[in-house]
């Protein structure tokens, strides 16, 4: 607060009192008193004044300074408050107040929010664990009955089983850290567990794989990585043409281990490129008669963000895609996987 806007908000107060420095300084001379007398008693007066005016604004100074300045830092601004001491002036008092039944109210909206949050995150996790026993079932009867009609049965049901997994864990992405178990395990196995649980898929697409450098070994947590190569997967047989052609390929740098997941799909348009991760993001190719959600490549992202890992899509000149997932180097993880290793 500049001393220009604290005077200005005192405009009425200084006439105020200017007109009575000077009705007090023609009455004294009026009343017989010398001029000059007079005239130092009025400036006797204002000079009082105005040390009284700049000793306020100081104070006050400090206090909106300080407000201004943590407003600015803090990222949740309904926090402000916390980080206020309360001032000794009534009106910085009833704005320290306000600011602080503002943050409680907004506490108590956040919680209940939260709350409600995560009462819908398990009820999607016990429909969908309940909602995959009939699927199963529903797929066995159709694998032991052989048959035109039962194979399109079988590619509908593993698609809404994909899918059901696909709610689950996009309703788990917020809170990963609750169900994440890091462990050291090469690159080879974590594809070959996700070929074997896409399997059927594959067949179908008639899929080549090729595999290259999956010797190098990361810190991941099997299960949800197993997740983001099955929607890489899905999206490969979704879009690519037949015969389908899949490359694995690892690459160990300073920082991390790469993991490049290629196919010869038709690739992505440069301008879909930068939105491709975003949610519900279709672009060309999903527009183009395929049924995407747009959910894939984001959820595929957004558990690598939680898990710290870093995924980007690229199309390469030659044609296709290539998703990489960069596994990081840290003592840090180093250390929680030999712990994990350790337990019973």
């Amino acid at each position: 607060m500049s001393l220009f806007r604290f005077l200005k908000g005192k405009w009425l107060f200084l006439v105020a009192s200017l007109f009575t420095a000077l009705f007090c300084g023609v009455l004294l001379t009026g009343l017989g008193a010398d001029l000059y007398a007079s005239f130092f008693v009025s400036g006797v007066f204002v000079a009082g004044l105005f040390a009284a005016l700049l000793l306020e604004y100081l104070q006050k100074r400090r206090f909106y300074q300080e407000l201004e300045q943590n407003l600015q830092a803090l990222d949740r601004k309904y926090l402000l408050a916390e980080t206020l001491e309360e001032p000794d002036f009534p009106e910085g008092q009833l704005c320290w107040r306000a600011l602080c039944e503002a943050g409680r109210s907004m506490n108590d909206e956040i919680a209940a929010c939260r709350r409600a949050e995560e009462e819908y995150r398990e009820y999607v996790e016990v429909w969908v664990h309940e909602v995959k026993t009939p699927i199963a079932s529903a797929l066995l009867l159709a694998e032991n009955h052989p048959g035109e009609v039962s194979s399109a049965m079988i590619r509908e049901l593993r698609r809404i089983d994909a899918l059901v997994e696909q709610s689950m864990f996009y309703a788990r992405s917020r809170q990963v850290e609750k169900d994440y178990l890091l462990r050291r395990i090469t690159l080879s196995e974590l594809v070959s567990s996700a070929l074997r649980r896409s399997a059927g898929l594959l067949i179908e697409s008639h899929a080549a794989v090729e595999r290259a450098g999956l010797d190098e070994s990361v810190a991941a947590d099997p299960k949800w990585i197993d997740f983001i190569l099955s929607q890489l997967l899905t999206n490969s047989v979704k879009y690519a043409g037949q015969p389908l052609r899949l490359r694995f390929e690892g690459k160990a740098e300073p920082e991390c281990v790469v993991l490049a997941v290629t196919d010869n799909g038709p690739g992505i348009p440069p301008e879909d490129l930068p939105r491709v991760c975003e949610k519900g993001f279709t672009g060309k190719n999903g527009r183009s008669g395929t049924r995407a959600s747009g959910m894939g490549l984001y959820l595929c992202r957004v558990l690598c963000e939680k898990m710290g890992m870093n995924f980007a899509v690229e199309s390469p000149p030659e044609g296709g895609t290539r998703a990489l997932l960069r596994f990081p180097r840290s003592s840090l993880i180093e250390g929680v996987c030999y712990e994990n290793v350790r337990k019973p």
